[in-house]
């Protein structure tokens, strides 16, 4: 523990993104439900662009979408959705989001987006087991300042290589809108 902070100081340093949807849940849902339906209907029309896709594709990949819409508010009602029952939300939330992006392709060839997608996604799953890892392992996350931020850490890193995934596609949107 850092020698100027006391054990109740430490406790509120650092969270992870569930802690903080148990803490502040009504507030998050709100700010929440406006971005995740926005991606949601970017991710439908992305998928329903994709020629490259068949019809059974292009469903079964709408079904994964709906999908992501429930496991993701499953995940966000920490605050009395807990234990394996979150866990498993959160990984098949995780899951679908990875698939979705392995399927769907993109509209418009890019070289820097191309590399870079398969390292964020390959970087978002190492970072996520190293987090699930240590949520597994270390029984007592809270007890342990080091551990406890490491987690953090890792869980925002994770999610933000996984966030990046839209991003890609967002920014392959705008250059295709410009010409």
């Amino acid at each position: 523990m850092l020698p100027h902070l006391r054990a109740s100081d430490t406790d509120t340093i650092t969270t992870t993104i569930s802690h903080t949807f148990a803490e502040y849940n009504t507030v998050i849902t709100i700010y929440i439900i406006g971005p995740v339906s926005l991606l949601f209907l970017f991710r439908v029309n992305r998928t329903l662009r994709d020629n490259k896709l068949s019809q059974h594709t292009r469903k079964l990949v709408l079904i994964l979408l709906l999908s992501v819409q429930y496991t993701t508010l499953v995940v966000v009602r920490y605050d009395t959705i807990r234990g394996w029952t979150h866990y498993l939300f959160t990984s098949l939330t995780f899951l679908f989001l990875l698939m979705y992006h392995g399927i769907v392709s993109n509209t418009r060839a890019n070289y820097y987006v191309d590399t870079s997608k398969p390292i964020f996604a390959c970087s978002s799953v190492v970072l996520m087991f190293g987090f699930g890892g240590l949520v597994f392992f270390f029984h007592d996350l809270k007890n342990n300042f080091a551990v406890w931020t490491l987690c953090c850490f890792l869980e925002i890193a994770a999610l933000l290589c996984l966030g990046a995934l839209d991003i890609f596609d967002i920014y392959l949107l705008g250059l295709e809108m410009e010409t």
